[in-house]
């Protein structure tokens, strides 16, 4: 290609301001680099926020997430629960709130029980008994406990042994009557709970 004649005048809007032509370059590589959605309105409010603001915004979409996850899975693993956990929070949790709709009218909310009910009662009709550790109770087993709450104290005494303790097959589903024993477990002192695991492995042999 021949050169140019300098003398030569350029036509009409073929000069370029040498700054005007630096800016536009500029704006170009900054387009680049916030990528295809740079025009979007996500891509405005990613350049508004800066680095630190969208580390921050990151970090609480990704913490969100965790809550929600964590959330759904308490709720699974409640509803599918096969044994009593009383170390684990949410099972815990369900249990208390269960104890205190359908038990703590008869065994206190505190667990204790009704008074008298260490008294001599040969044919039975005892007042509720305390569910706090104290008596007899760690020498139940978690499935001595899962049964009598689901199918009542009368079907495990004698049959000239009055039971006044209520079933609550139908009412309850079996995850939750075992968060309602791991409630109750998890108020016991750990005393009570080897005394339990001692009794279970004695009637095991």
């Amino acid at each position: 290609m021949a050169d140019m004649d300098p003398r030569v005048p350029r036509e009409p809007g073929r000069t370029l301001d040498p700054e005007r032509r630096l800016r536009g370059l500029v704006q170009v590589e900054d387009d680049v680099a916030a990528g295809p959605s740079a025009s979007s309105p996500l891509g405005r409010l990613g350049r508004r926020l800066g680095p630190k603001g969208r580390f921050v915004t990151v970090a609480a979409v990704i913490a969100a997430g965790i809550t929600v996850a964590s959330i759904y899975w308490d709720r699974w693993s409640n509803e599918t629960a096969t044994a009593a956990d009383f170390a684990n929070p949410a099972q815990v949790a369900l249990g208390h709130s269960l104890y205190d709709q359908h038990c703590a009218f008869c065994h206190g909310a505190e667990l204790a029980g009704k008074p008298g009910w260490d008294g001599d009662y040969p044919t039975g009709g005892r007042p509720p008994l305390p569910l706090d550790g104290a008596g007899a109770i760690a020498r139940l087993s978690d499935r001595d406990l899962f049964d009598i709450t689901k199918f009542g104290g009368q079907p495990f005494s004698p049959p000239t042994y009055k039971n006044d303790m209520p079933g609550f097959e139908g009412r309850l589903a079996d995850a939750d009557l075992w968060a309602i024993i791991a409630f109750v477990k998890s108020r016991w002192p750990e005393q009570v709970r080897e005394q339990q695991r001692e009794a279970a492995k004695a009637r095991e042999g």
